[in-house]
């Protein structure tokens, strides 16, 4: 084949993956929208439920933390320190819990020949993950103009540590999707797990505030990692922080390695109706 036979037969691939790739928005965009629709609605507020849940609960905590604690935490400013931990928690529960039985609660739609698991995931993780930055947005926003908190030091460190920390949320997705449907008794068991999460996850503490040998220990769990991250963005050298970037992200690839390929294959074992 000449040089120009080949650029020739080049176009038509090339044509063919950005038609396919517009159709996978099309795709993707018309999920969203539609959980968006089945869980908010039409009425009232809608959508901004998907901003407003979260930022509530987040305030929630935040005031209440306050009143019965004061205004500082091991010398650091208490409101920040909520906000920072709370949101990415928020971000966590939301990426998981939002996967579980994801195949199940929208069989329907796998009778569609375009729309696949991945497509559910994707538009499931998409929505929950820019709803909970939303929040983010607006708690850290109010809180800044109220005087609440000091502007964040290292935005693109901070920006770090949350996307690592949605990453991971989103990599334990997958698995969570190909068990809860694959072992009824999963159910049962996501649940223990979540809350053994929260005292381990690296909300309540920074790694300086503990025992040496604690310390080992928690390096272990990747979530402190991201944790450490936020932190080090909103404090700057205000405090001292210990991460390493790398961790989380080779844990959330292992998972991802091991759990996307078997997205379709659950599919089979699921029966509906």
């Amino acid at each position: 084949m000449t040089t120009s036979a080949a650029a020739a037969a080049e176009i038509p691939r090339a044509q063919a993956f950005w038609r396919g790739l517009a159709m996978q928005i099309r795709i993707l965009h018309a999920l969203i929208i539609r959980n968006l629709m089945v869980h908010y609605g039409r009425d009232n507020i809608g959508f901004l439920w998907l901003i407003l849940e979260p930022m509530i609960l987040c305030a929630g905590v935040i005031g209440l933390r306050w009143f019965i604690q004061g205004h500082e935490e091991h010398g650091v400013a208490l409101v920040p320190f909520l906000l920072s931990g709370y949101m990415p928690l928020t971000l966590w529960r939301h990426l998981t819990n939002g996967a579980q039985y994801l195949i199940r609660r929208n069989g329907g739609l796998l009778f569609h020949r375009r729309i696949t698991v991945l497509d559910l995931y994707v538009a499931t993780m998409a929505q929950e993950f820019v709803g909970c930055t939303l929040a983010f947005i607006v708690n850290y926003t109010a809180l800044l103009f109220m005087g609440a908190l000091d502007p964040i030091q290292d935005v693109g460190l901070f920006a770090g540590g949350w996307c690592l920390m949605a990453a991971l949320g989103m990599s334990v997705a997958v698995g969570i999707v190909v068990l809860s449907e694959t072992y009824e008794w999963f159910e049962r068991f996501l649940q223990p797990f979540q809350y053994l999460m929260l005292p381990i996850c690296g909300f309540f503490f920074m790694v300086d505030w503990l025992p040496d040998d604690v310390q080992k220990l928690a390096w272990w769990v990747p979530t402190v990692h991201c944790y450490e991250m936020i932190r080090a963005g909103f404090f700057g050298e205000a405090v001292t922080t210990y991460y390493t970037p790398a961790y989380p992200l080779i844990v959330s690839l292992v998972i991802l390695f091991l759990y996307i390929p078997r997205l379709e294959t659950t599919r089979d074992k699921v029966h509906f109706g």
